[in-house]
């Protein structure tokens, strides 16, 4: 069989359809995938952006990444991993609130951050990554300021149109209605590592975090060699389970992956999804690897 069946043949068994793509870091060629231009779902995985605004406002001295907010649960969805578990405010900085939004996907930190970093900033990451079919919901949006469902008929705006209409979507319109495609996923991590925007300090911190992500169960379930190192995020909402790394092989150019995959059922717990994106990412690592 080829990549294409191959990859079929994994979400056929994991009971999923889904979307790939990889690419040599900092690679300017063709993304190798499936699917790689469909507008997708990205659920948490907006956080990479917000990350990216981050470091560009602290840059530009727009904010101060030591400067200690007080954050409580409602701050983000309620009940949501992280500070949206706590019963009491927390006091912690802002370059915290950018970790653990990585490290843990703490929705309270992200929607705080994306409170607090100007809009243009956001923007400008969209413009230097060019990513041009990425769409990134803020909180307090109002329900007829968000951006229309696609209405055709693929498995990809299904998913999109379901995810809008769940019950918790307005607690949490950041991950329900962010979208994009796993190309743009792939250049969004690529530019973390390669773009000249971002001061060396900058850079650092996001490789630190990206590195720091504690969810080793999707893509790193595929690479279980010790010296194999991961820097990215998943997304996990409704069907939707996700994530975008970079894989460093020691000794060889890093690559980018991205997969993503829609469950035929929604619930907490999907480990069928979850190892067939590890399995998935490694195709397409090995793909890569071959004709280096």
């Amino acid at each position: 069989m080829g990549l294409q069946e191959d990859i079929g043949s994994i979400l056929t068994t994991a009971g999923c359809d889904g979307w790939a793509a990889a690419r040599l870091l900092g690679s300017q060629g063709p993304c190798l995938g499936r699917g790689q231009d469909e507008h997708i779902a990205i659920a948490s995985m907006y956080k990479l952006h917000v990350l990216g605004a981050f470091c560009l406002a602290v840059d530009a001295g727009a904010i101060d990444p030591r400067l200690r907010l007080e954050v409580t649960a409602r701050a983000g969805a309620p009940g949501m991993i992280g500070l949206g578990m706590f019963d009491d405010p927390v006091s912690i900085s802002i370059r915290d609130l950018a970790r653990l939004m990585i490290m843990v996907s703490d929705s309270a930190a992200a929607h705080t951050l994306l409170r607090i970093i100007p809009q243009s900033f956001l923007d400008r990451v969209l413009s230097s990554a060019r990513l041009h079919n990425t769409t990134i919901i803020v909180p307090d949006i109002a329900a007829a300021h968000l951006p229309d469902l696609p209405q055709d008929s693929s498995a990809a705006s299904e998913t999109i149109r379901l995810l809008a209409q769940a019950p918790n979507a307005p607690t949490d319109y950041c991950a329900y209605r962010a979208t994009s495609t796993t190309k743009e996923l792939c250049r969004m991590l690529d530019w973390f590592f390669t773009t000249d925007e971002l001061s060396t300090p900058s850079r650092a911190f996001a490789a630190k975090v990206l590195g720091q992500q504690v969810f080793t169960h999707r893509i790193p379930s595929g690479f279980p060699a010790a010296d194999v190192s991961f820097a990215g995020k998943t997304g996990t909402i409704g069907p939707i389970r996700g994530e975008t790394s970079l894989i460093s092989i020691p000794g060889e150019v890093p690559i980018v992956v991205s997969v993503v995959t829609r469950s035929a059922r929604i619930g907490a717990n999907l480990p069928a999804a979850d190892v067939a994106i590890g399995r998935i990412a490694r195709l397409l690592v090995d793909e890569i690897r071959l004709a280096m």
